[in-house]
């Protein structure tokens, strides 16, 4: 399955804001209750607009992510297939392409994730991805780029 990323419109930003909290309300509610106007301040001051793509297949939409490059890593903000997308490996698809991305600029792939969140838990585990730090809420995960 061939997936491309294509960045968002600047007048996707509002839509990219109702996918998250369409998705990781219920993770965010169930770790310290969802706020709002917390919520939408922290995604539009933290997350640029041009680190957002959508995730394709045959130029359907099937999720968002959103991705930046740091110092050592291509670090992954967010992750979101779609319900009608999910269970598909396109979820899979997107981290493999990822972390290729990040190979191939001798980086580390990393991210963030609710401890709530299994079925994302598998999928970074089912990965190979490992724990590099966690608190209350959250492990901060890394996929270590394979020596050459």
């Amino acid at each position: 399955m061939e997936i491309v990323l294509s960045r968002l419109e600047v007048e996707d930003r509002d839509a990219s804001f109702e996918i998250f909290k369409t998705y990781l309300k219920p993770f965010i509610d169930d770790a310290f209750a969802w706020d709002e106007e917390f919520q939408r301040n922290g995604f539009e001051s933290h997350l640029h607009a041009e680190w957002f793509s959508w995730v394709l297949t045959s130029k359907e939409k099937m999720g968002l992510v959103c991705k930046r490059w740091k110092d050592s890593s291509l670090h992954i903000h967010l992750l979101v297939t779609f319900t009608s997308a999910q269970r598909t490996g396109i979820a899979t698809s997107v981290m493999l392409k990822l972390k290729a991305e990040a190979a191939e600029q001798n980086k580390d792939l990393t991210l963030s994730c609710f401890k709530n969140n299994d079925p994302a838990l598998r999928l970074y585990k089912s990965l190979g991805f490992v724990v590099a730090s966690e608190d209350e809420y959250f492990y901060e995960f890394t996929s270590k780029r394979e020596p050459t």
